[in-house]
């Protein structure tokens, strides 16, 4: 038996340290920044910003990774900021022009001794700033601020610049006189992966919580599906916990989860490989019904936007199809999962439809918010893309 659940929510946890993110939502991003430099661009930075910043700077510094603060001249040699790191950082001050080989070599070599380094330039060019530097050290994130925050109100938790082109260049046009849109575009085309936009005080909220505080852009897809792998199954074990912990999955043995992962599919974050979501074919239980059950759907909340879910439920069918079912079942007790299942094509249907089964020794509290869904499997032509 097992519940489906794509898009939970951030869990409204315990503070964690002093603060308000939740410790498995840090833990999760501390592993996927591991050995990573971040590029961000603050600015003027007030003490609310600094302290979201000392709260990111100690998460990356628990798994090596690095940081780079791009700050106004006026308070780059400051004892404020020098202070919001855990370890006194390198201050350079960036060139006015082109940055040449061995200034960058310079750079390169405090990031990599030192891990904290702070660079200087004019006020208002911390933006395009921030992106050149990001391009020059091949940095696979760039995070940068503005009072205003991520774009559209809610901001959007993700945007694909490829998809969004004119609507991003055209409602971000007016933010810093178009330096967050230029720094966005010289950012994404020199090769870093995504770009973050929030508020300079959010920036601990918007790399550590699942659904940020801002908006993260990519340029084409930011995550790609494939089998998990043996490797993968401590991180299969953490979502799941996650899923459980939300009220969204049932509890499982690791048993249990292993089993799931064994036949698995995983959606990944395009250049980490770190898992942004999971879901599993469960085509025995009712393979004399021609039914397979999707099985543990998760994903985490940010990467939903980027297509997660609908990658695993088609990679999942493709499945199915390849098996000769006929047809697939989800079950979920989530309004929102119920939701996505409507927009991939799954029919609700009652109880009863569903093999008896399922409901066999089955939390009485949750069947009476179960819903079940079912979607017509296509008889397969070439599954070539996963292999199957």
């Amino acid at each position: 038996m097992s519940d489906a659940a794509p898009l939970p929510s951030t869990i409204d946890g315990l503070p964690d340290r002093d603060d308000l993110v939740p410790a498995s939502e840090r833990a999760f991003y501390v592993d996927e920044f591991a050995a990573e430099t971040i590029v961000a661009a603050i600015g003027s930075p007030g003490a609310a910003t600094l302290e979201a910043v000392r709260r990111a700077a100690d998460s990356l510094a628990e798994s090596r990774g690095r940081l780079l603060l791009v700050v106004d001249r006026g308070v780059a040699h400051g004892a404020d900021v020098r202070a919001s790191l855990p370890a006194e950082p390198v201050v350079l001050d960036a060139p006015a022009g082109e940055l040449s080989a061995g200034w960058l070599a310079e750079l390169w070599l405090a990031i990599t001794d030192r891990r904290e380094v702070v660079v200087s330039t004019e006020p208002g060019e911390e933006a395009a700033a921030g992106a050149r530097l990001a391009v020059a050290v091949r940095a696979r994130k760039l995070v940068l601020t503005d009072e205003r925050g991520g774009w559209g109100r809610p901001p959007r938790s993700f945007a694909d610049i490829e998809t969004h082109a004119e609507a991003f260049r055209t409602q971000l046009a007016d933010r810093q006189d178009g330096a967050i849109v230029a720094a966005l575009q010289t950012a994404l085309d020199g090769g870093v992966v995504n770009v973050n936009l929030c508020r300079p005080e959010d920036i601990d909220r918007e790399l550590f919580t699942f659904d940020g505080a801002g908006t993260l852009f990519t340029s084409g897809s930011y995550v790609a599906l494939g089998r998990l792998r043996v490797d993968d199954l401590p991180a299969v074990e953490r979502l799941v916990a996650q899923g459980t912990a939300d009220g969204l999955l049932r509890p499982r043995t690791r048993t249990e989860v292993a089993r799931l992962a064994v036949g698995g599919l995983g959606a990944r974050v395009v250049g980490s490989g770190h898992l942004a979501g999971i879901v599993s074919l469960d085509a025995d239980t009712y393979r004399d019904h021609g039914l397979g059950e999707v099985a543990c759907l998760y994903t985490v909340s940010r990467f939903s936007g980027a297509g997660a879910g609908a990658l695993l439920i088609d990679g999942l069918v493709e499945q199915a199809a390849a098996i000769g079912l006929a047809s697939v079942f989800a079950v979920t007790v989530s309004d929102a999962a119920a939701a996505f299942f409507a927009r991939k094509g799954f029919v609700e249907v009652a109880h009863e439809e569903i093999p008896q089964a399922k409901w066999a020794g089955y939390d009485p509290a949750r069947l009476e918010q179960a819903r079940a869904f079912v979607r017509t499997v296509e008889p397969a032509a070439e599954q070539a893309s996963l292999g199957f």
